[in-house]
């Protein structure tokens, strides 16, 4: 009997032991996973499912963290076995659907959503998932027609009605857009997304004038004088269809010489999701502007963030005609924006840029960028067209004051090989 109770207190200390440190290391996999790193996440639930490879929880977490580093084949493995083992826990049914959406897999996806819903009729992530799905193959209709069933049963769910706006934006549908957005700020006023999305619909509703003046220096290691570019601009928010219209007086000072320009500026709706660019300008001298030029743009959004786009300009100096092909790739999550952007010319070395904007309203934001090649930010001399290859970085911001005063600055420093080129950029404004 003695020897038993001998046992019996050796061992309760190993048991608790043991299962002390499943529970640390569970626990330092979640904060891991808060914080973003997940490839430690994956590190401690794998040392911790060697000690015990049944335990869900440590499970679970690997299937997330695998999913949320874009593994999703190796989190699927792991979902699925845990769908195996426990075939009635939504949780592990949701999040394996989600990620075969993620994955591109839709028609998996929705077998997994009604899936939940054979288990739990109402189930709302359930409902929102199968409206997510139907949205990014272009199903609106059915999109709308299941988030309107999960506002029916939780009208005071501000995201619902953001999905639905979006749902609408996309389809082209800027008044229902613009209702739905205004229906999701009464419930959350302070959601700056939401801010954005609204923004988004009701060009007619901002200021519809800012006036500009812009002022550019470049300074050269090589002795060069300093360029001085100076712009003043009218932009017009006054067609309903239309983003804004601009009208531009550009003026450029280099070596002694002098050139001036005028421009025109628009951005029509093309189609659903769609609008254009278009940059028309003159100069009637021609010295260093090109004496016509255009840009013709467009721009497509796809998926939930995403935004493409692709254009021609075409310059035309008094020596020489250029073509350039152009585009970008976009991508907007949470607060940010992350943008890539490309030149060619035939003859000519490929050339592009990087940038990451953080927005802390519709309008104010910081940015960093970098890139490599031609002038890639504004070409509109033939000198800036035919700068030798280099880097070029900046960083600056964009601010609106009062929501009336506009404050927009830049620095970037160039090499353009033979010579460094560091420029400032400096605009303010006024709206009403």
């Amino acid at each position: 009997m003695f020897k038993k109770i001998l046992i019996i207190a050796l061992t309760i200390p190993v048991i608790l032991g043991h299962a002390s440190g499943q529970y640390d290391i569970g626990e330092k996999a979640a904060a891991a996973m808060k914080t973003g790193d997940y490839e430690t996440a994956v590190r401690l639930c794998l040392v911790g499912l060697r000690q015990n490879h049944a335990d869900y929880e440590l499970n679970f977490l690997l299937g997330r963290a695998y999913a949320f580093s874009g593994r999703w084949d190796e989190a699927l493995r792991v979902l699925n076995d845990l769908a195996l083992t426990h075939p009635e826990n939504t949780d592990v049914l949701l999040f394996q659907a989600r990620v075969e959406a993620w994955k591109g897999d839709y028609r998996a996806a929705e077998k997994g959503y009604r899936e939940v819903l054979g288990l739990i009729p109402e189930n709302t992530e359930a409902l929102i998932g199968l409206a997510e799905v139907a949205s990014w193959q272009g199903d609106y209709a059915a999109a709308l027609a299941i988030y309107e069933q999960v506002v029916a049963k939780e009208p005071a769910n501000a995201d619902i009605h953001f999905r639905i706006g979006r749902v609408y934006l996309w389809q082209g549908s800027f008044v229902q857009a613009e209702d739905r957005f205004q229906s999701a700020l009464r419930l959350d006023p302070q959601n700056e997304e939401f801010k954005r999305a609204l923004h988004k619909t009701r060009p007619r509703l901002h200021e519809k004038f800012e006036l500009r003046y812009e002022l550019q220096t470049d300074n050269f290691s090589d002795g060069r004088s300093r360029y001085l570019d100076q712009n003043i601009a009218l932009q017009m928010s006054i067609f309903k269809d239309m983003g804004p219209l601009v009208l531009k007086y550009n003026q450029t000072d280099r070596a002694g010489g002098k050139d001036l320009r005028y421009c025109l500026e628009f951005y029509p709706r093309l189609w659903k999701r769609a609008y254009g660019a278009i940059d028309l300008s003159y100069s009637p001298r021609g010295v260093y502007y090109p004496e016509t030029a255009y840009l013709f743009e467009a721009y497509q959004a796809v998926f939930a963030s995403a935004e493409i786009s692709l254009g021609i300009r075409r310059m035309n100096f008094a020596w020489e005609r250029v073509s350039q092909y152009l585009g970008s790739l976009g991508y907007y999550f949470g607060n940010c924006l992350a943008s890539w952007r490309w030149y060619y010319s035939p003859g000519e070395p490929f050339s592009w840029l990087a940038n990451l904007r953080r927005y802390f309203s519709a309008d104010s934001f910081v940015f960093i960028g970098c890139g490599q090649g031609i002038r890639t930010e504004d070409m509109v001399t033939w000198e800036d067209y035919r700068a030798d290859q280099g880097w070029v970085t900046q960083a600056g911001f964009n601010w609106y004051f009062l929501r009336k005063i506009r404050l927009q600055a830049y620095f970037s420093l160039g090499d353009e090989g033979a010579a460094r080129r560091n420029t400032l950029f400096v605009s303010t404004g006024y709206r009403w």
